[in-house]
């Protein structure tokens, strides 16, 4: 059978032609053996009505119910599921161009539509998919586009998918696992602290009325209890409006570097969390530069783009500075030592015995994995400690109410007899 296909050779020539193939797929994997990247293929005879042009391709939209459907934010999980699909549609030997037609079909997002849509048209137009992709740098990180360049240049973009699509998955569950471990504590603790500003502010001044008899006679806790009862249900709504606003502020400030700043150092100094973030940092960088490597990335290009994946600014600045000494001709391990104070003594080690073989990748892969088994076993061990604490907290403080309530009616029915 022969198919006409239209592929592309270098980042700016786009070659058409006839080749001879069994099938489809097997033309595909010749146009990528002769160095190009099909775009589009189709049999000859028929090459007219399957070419993929945007003005004369039928397609028919999907029916997919999504849970974002029609919503406009374009969240992690879209470019997650993105990324999954069109790994399963490259490894299946569809064009890329068809590949992302079918996709766009797909997307209920409006706003992911769109950004679909603009790197279709920049494809077709003969632009590198990476290069697309670079041009929406709030979705798609250097991370992402360093790989699938590298993909296209190997001529193994399906693979590129596949890596990305992994490393992205063992995000996603590290961070589910670390949320469900501390969902359950986190709404102990608020639904808890909540019932005891409601009866503070709202139940307990309608006792007060008995104790007025007592007058000063009051027990010391029952007069504190009283006085944060008077003044919580005086002012709950100008205590509401401070919380409400401070909320509001802090969350349209979240970006400003003040903000920021702030927040690293209050990470810094939680015991346990702060082992818990420094750990997930670590994997972070080990898994991104390790899957960097793996694609063909070179190595001081893997750590410039790893950087963001720390989340410590200082760090980030220390790797910026190792980079910087190798290129001035210093080696791995010497540049890892003498400036990032951040990273462990056996992470050095490791990566220097990874450079030295020549398993630079694996090791860091297996070093990421090591960091994601440390987070996940951390996560549960203060999970363990909130629980009873939380238990401990709420539970002494309703007591101390109870008995402040009580003792005074104890008092009275002793005055009486």
């Amino acid at each position: 059978m022969k198919f006409r296909y239209k592929a592309k050779k270098g980042p700016l020539e786009i070659v058409e032609g006839v080749i001879e193939a069994a099938s489809e797929a097997n033309a595909v994997s010749k146009i990528q053996e002769m160095g190009m990247f099909p775009m589009a293929v189709s049999e000859s005879s028929q090459a007219a009505s399957k070419s993929v042009q945007p003005g004369k391709q039928k397609r028919q939209p999907l029916k997919a119910v999504s849970a974002v459907r029609g919503g406009g934010k374009v969240s992690r999980k879209h470019i997650y599921l993105f990324t999954k699909k069109l790994k399963v549609l490259l490894k299946s030997q569809e064009p890329i161009l068809r590949s992302l037609y079918f996709l766009e079909d797909q997307v209920t997002n409006r706003e992911f539509k769109k950004v679909l849509k603009t790197i279709i048209e920049s494809v077709r137009d003969g632009n590198t998919f990476s290069g697309s992709l670079a041009e929406f740098p709030q979705y798609f990180n250097p991370l992402f586009v360093s790989i699938i360049k590298a993909g296209e240049a190997s001529g193994k973009l399906d693979y590129a998918m596949e890596q990305i699509a992994g490393y992205m998955d063992g995000e996603r569950q590290l961070s589910q696992k670390v949320i469900s471990s501390l969902a359950y504590p986190a709404v102990m603790v608020t639904v808890g602290f909540a019932s005891i500003v409601f009866i503070i502010t709202f139940v307990v001044p309608k006792l007060t009325s008995l104790f007025e008899d007592l007058g000063d006679k009051l027990p010391f806790v029952t007069k504190i209890l009283l006085n944060v009862s008077g003044f919580c249900s005086k002012y709950w709504m100008i205590m509401f409006g401070v919380f409400f606003i401070t909320v509001i502020f802090l969350f349209y400030t979240r970006k400003m570097p003040w903000q920021k700043k702030g927040v690293e150092e209050i990470k810094k100094r939680l015991p346990v969390v702060k082992d818990i973030i420094y750990n997930q940092s670590l994997c972070r960088f080990a898994g991104g530069l390790s899957i960097l490597l793996s694609s063909g990335v070179s190595l001081l290009d893997s750590i410039r783009i790893s950087i963001p994946l720390i989340s410590d600014s200082a760090a980030q600045g220390e790797l910026k500075r190792a980079c910087q000494q190798i290129v001035e001709g210093a080696g791995l391990e010497e540049s890892l030592r003498t400036n990032c104070k951040f990273l462990p003594d056996m992470f050095v080690r490791m990566v220097a015995v990874g450079e030295a073989s020549g398993r630079l990748d694996e090791i860091l892969t297996e070093i990421s994995k090591g960091y994601a088994e440390d987070v996940e076993t951390a996560t549960k061990v203060v999970t363990s400690l909130i629980e009873p604490l939380a238990i401990l907290i709420v539970g002494g403080i309703l007591g101390f109410i109870v008995i402040a309530v009580l003792l005074p009616i104890f008092e009275m029915s002793l005055f009486v007899q």
